[in-house]
């Protein structure tokens, strides 16, 4: 299943960015990943400029721990690309 289908997880997350337009769905880059609070994951997204974030809730901090180390490698690919990776986690 691609991730923005898997019923447990906001695809795509709500991008924030104090003061500015957040980017729209899925258009940007991927700039950072981290694991935070064990069932969480702190994207960066690069869009016109200006870096955004946004909290990827998963169902449980295995899951969390497997999506972060696959979606690390992803750093400089479109926040798209991240949506449909196939993941059987």
């Amino acid at each position: 299943m691609r991730l923005k289908e898997h019923p447990r997880i906001q695809w795509p997350p709500d991008w924030s960015e104090w003061g500015t337009m957040a980017p729209p769905g899925e258009q940007g880059i991927l700039k950072d990943v981290d694991l935070i609070d064990g069932k969480q994951l702190l994207l960066g997204n690069e869009f016109e400029g200006k870096v955004h974030f946004a909290e990827l809730s998963c169902p449980n901090a295995a899951f969390a721990n497997k999506l972060y180390e696959r979606i690390k490698t992803l750093a400089g690919c479109p926040i798209k690309d991240i949506g449909e990776l196939e993941i059987n986690l």
